[in-house]
């Protein structure tokens, strides 16, 4: 491990080629979804791709190491974007860190320059309960609320910074699913792939993988279920292998 950590962060092995990132010990920090994004994101080593909110950097962080892809990170708060760049740093990884709005990210990194996106956005609106207090000062809760940026936004903002044909891949929760779509549909972003995930076989979906396409005609693959534990509340296979743990 050689990062750079400051007082109150901790390094966290990634268990994959070596990775790592910094995180805050009290601030928000990254969950499952951001690993299954991370996995369902289809994307190759020349693609351009930027990573919209991205926090400390993880969903970059593992695409980057699986595709060796060419990201940018994208994020508004200054702390997140210091903890990013000296986790790609500890990395050895060339992603770059910009320090910005996404709604008026365009305005500086151009339009229809990225050959796909990628997002986890906040999963709650602003008037969906209690909001959480976590965060740099200023963004208190935005990492889970969108109190910065609604799906509308996201959806425009990725339509925005893609070529035409470009992808976008997010994660929402099941229950915002009709919100999501819409919001894709009215940027010219048709949603063609999407996969479910629940927790048990037994348990209703809980978050959706989107795949959407810039200009693309109607017609979505649903694929799979995807299934977090098992009836013994172990990992299934396809967890252990998207978390790396086949060999453990």
């Amino acid at each position: 491990m050689n990062a750079r950590l400051k007082e109150g962060e901790r390094y966290e092995d990634l268990q994959y080629k070596g990775l790592g990132i910094i995180q805050s010990e009290k601030g928000f920090r990254f969950g499952t979804d951001s690993v299954l994004l991370a996995s369902f994101a289809r994307v190759s080593r020349k693609d351009r791709v930027i990573d919209l909110g991205s926090g400390t950097g993880v969903i970059a962080i593992l695409l980057e190491g699986r595709t060796g892809a060419k990201l940018t990170a994208l994020e508004i708060q200054p702390g997140q974007c210091d903890m990013a760049a000296r986790s790609f740093e500890a990395n050895g990884q060339d992603v770059a860190v910009v320090e910005a709005d996404m709604r008026t990210a365009h305005e500086l990194l151009g339009r229809g320059v990225f050959d796909a996106a990628v997002c986890n956005p906040p999963y709650h609106s602003a008037e969906g309960g209690r909001i959480s207090r976590k965060g740099e000062a200023g963004f208190e809760g935005a990492a889970t609320h969108d109190l910065t940026c609604t799906f509308d936004e996201v959806a425009a903002s990725a339509e925005r910074l893609i070529k035409f044909g470009g992808r976008f891949f997010l994660c929402c929760p099941a229950e915002r699913l009709a919100e999501a779509f819409r919001a894709l549909s009215a940027v010219r972003l048709e949603p063609k792939r999407m996969r479910l995930v629940c927790a048990r076989e037994d348990k209703p979906p809980y978050l959706a993988l989107i795949e959407a396409k810039k200009g693309a005609a109607p017609g979505l693959i649903v694929e799979k279920q995807l299934v977090i534990c098992g009836a013994d509340g172990s990992s299934t296979p396809e967890i252990r292998r998207i978390y790396h743990m086949e060999y453990e």
